[in-house]
């Protein structure tokens, strides 16, 4: 039986059992005593079972409503989504006609999202069936579509879409192929060097305004098969955009979503080891500006840490200290907000380190995402990032990692986004206020001293 019911019957089924009690004391005194006693009795007691049934009503309303509120902004989620969300998970107290309802506000989503991908599903379906390697690269060189052709050609690992394509051919032949195509404004044939020194002849293409080049090579492999990796928001850039304020609408806000892991929690002693980001504008993630440094923290690594994030003293050893790191970054960020999850700690923690090394430091604009999920779930116990991401059906890759934990941050505030503006936080002034509301978040984070 679900849970709101039960709740109604129980307190039905006592009130009733108390009415019941009451009504043979009455009968008694009313045998035993006299009418001025027993009518008296008889409305308090009539008064103390109609309460006991209005705080069953009220129990079922307050849930029934609290449901209804979740799935309402879940179907506020899944309208604003370019993928189908998937649904979330049910309360304890749901009852069975909000679970079919939120049933079908799911498969209502999915329905659309699938009938808006039908056309590039059969574009696709075309290019898989070429026979010849086709490689589609980024500006930067990032692969974002291979066919089998050029998986089995090239190396599956070196053609992997989201790495570089360089790892599979040389840069310089394949560069000037690319130039010669976008001077000549037409597909160019060009021999084109293999990572090995292998020559292949191929053609390239320039990809017009989307940036990038179009790989076609020749391939006689006998064997055949239908398959095409591809992600072409890699080639997405954000636009141009002046510096974040508080006045900036949410829906065209430049973000940087970023994480830093450390050698520990204490923001006074420990370091930096490693800072992720990626980029947002508004609800769109840009993949392909992403940020993954380590950093020479200058001091041991506790085992305890390593534990938590996998960074070691050797995997650092190398790497570069704080400032030039930093400023890659800030060149990334470009007057974009800030935001993590439980950012206030990441802030604090490159206040710390700007200090130690004598960089100006002032606090840049920024949302937390732990204080926006509590402010919109007030009600909900669990909210670490997990919690959190499961929810929302985003799917947890390099937890603990700076540039997994960006990702995920960036992938949950996707979909909180159209309920804070379904919500009316529409400026990412309205939204630091709004995140305000997550009164005892903000008591642990000032009693940490972040």
């Amino acid at each position: 039986m679900h849970s709101a019911r039960r709740h109604f019957l129980t307190y039905a089924a006592g009130a009733a059992l108390f009415v019941l009690l009451s009504g043979i004391v009455g009968g008694v005194i009313f045998i035993w005593e006299s009418a001025d006693t027993w009518i008296p009795f008889a409305f308090v007691t009539s008064l103390a079972g109609a309460l006991l049934l209005l705080g069953a009503a009220a129990q079922v309303v307050v849930t029934l409503f609290r449901n209804i509120e979740r799935l309402r902004g879940h179907a506020v989620s899944a309208a604003g989504a370019e993928e189908a969300v998937p649904l979330p998970l049910p309360a304890d107290d749901e009852n069975l006609e909000i679970a079919r309802l939120r049933a079908g506000v799911a498969d209502l989503a999915t329905r659309l999202v699938t009938i808006g991908a039908a056309p590039d599903e059969r574009l696709q379906a075309v290019l898989a069936t070429s026979r010849d390697a086709v490689i589609v690269v980024t500006e930067s060189g990032q692969v974002s579509l291979v066919n089998y052709a050029g998986k089995h050609l090239l190396g599956a690992d070196k053609v992997k879409v989201g790495t570089s394509v360089f790892a599979a051919l040389q840069r310089g032949a394949l560069d000037r192929a690319i130039d010669a195509s976008a001077a000549q404004k037409r597909p160019v044939e060009a021999v084109l060097l293999t990572a090995d020194g292998d020559e292949v002849a191929g053609a390239v293409t320039g990809f017009a305004e989307h940036g990038g080049a179009v790989i076609w090579i020749a391939s006689d492999a006998a064997e055949h098969r239908a398959e095409l990796d591809h992600d072409l928001q890699l080639h997405d850039r954000p636009p141009e955009t002046g510096a974040a304020t508080g006045a900036t609408p949410l829906d065209s806000l430049p973000m940087l979503v970023f994480d830093c892991e450390t050698t520990g929690l204490d923001v006074t002693a420990d370091r930096i080891v490693s800072i992720g980001a990626v980029r947002l504008h508004g609800p769109r993630l840009y993949r392909s500006i992403i940020f993954d440094r380590l950093v020479n923290p200058g001091q041991l690594i506790p085992s305890a840490s390593i534990a938590i994030h996998g960074i070691t003293d050797e995997m650092v050893g190398d790497a570069e200290s704080f400032p030039p790191v930093y400023a890659a970054f800030e060149e990334l960020r470009q007057g974009a907000a800030l935001m993590g999850y439980n950012v206030l700690f990441d802030l604090a923690m490159l206040e710390r380190e700007c200090k130690a090394a004598g960089l100006p430091w002032s606090r840049p604009q920024h949302l937390d995402l732990l204080r926006l999920a509590v402010a919109l779930e007030p009600d909900c116990k669990d909210m670490n990032l997990e919690a959190l991401a499961e929810r929302c059906g985003v799917e947890i890759r390099g937890r603990h990692t700076a540039l997994g934990d960006s990702l995920v941050t960036a992938e949950v505030y996707q979909i909180l986004l159209p309920r804070l503006l379904d919500e009316g936080i529409e400026t990412l002034e309205a939204a630091i206020q709004f995140s305000l509301r997550a009164k005892e978040v903000v008591r642990r984070q000032q009693a940490m001293g972040w």
